[in-house]
């Protein structure tokens, strides 16, 4: 089957051909119909050799791709409970289901599949969906009904993991309080929308691309700022909104310094600094740095429940979800778009 791997750091990926998997007696074999493109995956393409995260934590030779959806074509003996084209979206997060995080309804945190500060994952470390099929245990793959893998491809990374950080600090948004999303792309979309549905925070959309914070207002943002320079400005205009009050929950889908450094400016004493985003900023931390009392946490993927709460959500048609749809034979061109920033959704890759 034609397939597209990432052979060595530092190179883009190439298309090969490899055999097609066969099911073992717990697994489902997987048509691809869908599958979402991240900006992890440049990250990963881009990687030096022995650098951080990536290239000191994963050996190369993987097919890329861990935004998965598309129709079961197969199942093994032990699986029963789904039918031959059934349409499936998959868990892109590993789990063993037997170390004390598994067992303890923090699966992400997996101790089987984690390489230093990451975690393997489908399309990170292991053969991902930018193929023809996908192979997967029937333990991490969930059923859509009638919906379009098209459309929940995107939810199984890009919307699932938004939600998972929000939900980490929903409890702190009780009426009266404030959140702050930092960076409304793939992921902040989303979690604009997840704030709005699980809370009534009045919340606050941050973004340097005027573009984006229109998306942001559209999907129920309360307020936008432009992030500009090292985001001074935007901690103002933040801070005068809310009469100097601060920010209950701030959660930074970028995690850059400028980013960081605003998440703290508009910090507010007993609130939630959630950082989700990996492009390798770090936040100061001391008195009068961080308002006191504020808690900082990173916030690494998701669990299977999350993907069947978002799933049932977009079931429900309470998500929008806005993608660019690409044939699997145009990879090079859709992952242009995404590094160029020109992408008008999230770039999902379309199979026959």
């Amino acid at each position: 089957m034609k397939a597209y791997k990432l052979l060595e750091w530092g190179q883009p990926g190439q298309y090969v051909d490899v055999p097609k998997p066969e099911p073992g007696a717990g697994d489902v074999l997987i048509r691809m119909k869908a599958a979402g493109l991240c900006r992890s995956d440049l990250d990963m393409v881009d990687s030096a050799p022995g650098s951080a995260p990536y290239a000191n934590s994963l050996e190369p030779g993987y097919i890329l791709g861990h935004e998965n959806a598309g129709y079961v074509a197969q199942v093994g003996s032990a699986v029963g409970d789904l039918k031959v084209g059934e349409a499936v979206v998959v868990h892109h997060m590993r789990h063993c289901g037997n170390c004390e995080y598994c067992t303890d309804g923090a699966e992400q945190h997996c101790d089987a599949f984690k390489r230093n500060a990451i975690g393997m994952t489908r399309g990170c470390g292991m053969d991902g969906g930018l193929a023809e099929y996908l192979l997967v245990p029937r333990t991490e793959v969930i059923s859509i009904g009638d919906g379009d893998p098209v459309l929940y491809a995107p939810l199984t990374d890009a919307g699932v993991t938004a939600y998972h950080a929000i939900q980490t600090a929903v409890t702190r948004l009780k009426p009266g309080t404030s959140a702050a999303l930092i960076g409304i792309g793939g992921l902040g979309a989303y979690g604009v929308q997840f704030i709005k549905l699980l809370s009534s925070a009045r919340t606050f959309a941050v973004d340097n691309m005027p573009s984006r914070l229109q998306t942001a207002k559209e999907v129920g943002a309360d307020e936008t700022m432009l992030f500009s320079g090292d985001g001074a400005a935007a901690a103002e205009e933040i801070m005068a909104s809310t009469g100097g009050r601060g920010v209950d929950v701030i959660v930074d889908f970028v995690g850059t310094e400028g980013t960081l450094k605003l998440a703290a400016r508009i910090s507010r004493p007993r609130g939630r600094v959630v950082l989700v985003g990996m492009q390798g900023g770090t936040m100061q931390v001391g008195w009068g740095l961080l308002a006191t009392s504020c808690e900082f946490a990173i916030s690494l993927g998701s669990t299977r429940q999350d993907l069947r709460e978002v799933c049932g959500l977009a079931r429900q048609g309470k998500l929008r979800i806005d993608i660019e749809r690409f044939d699997f034979d145009d990879l090079d061109k859709a992952y242009d778009a995404l590094r160029k920033g020109t992408l008008t959704g999230r770039a999902v890759v379309v199979f026959p």
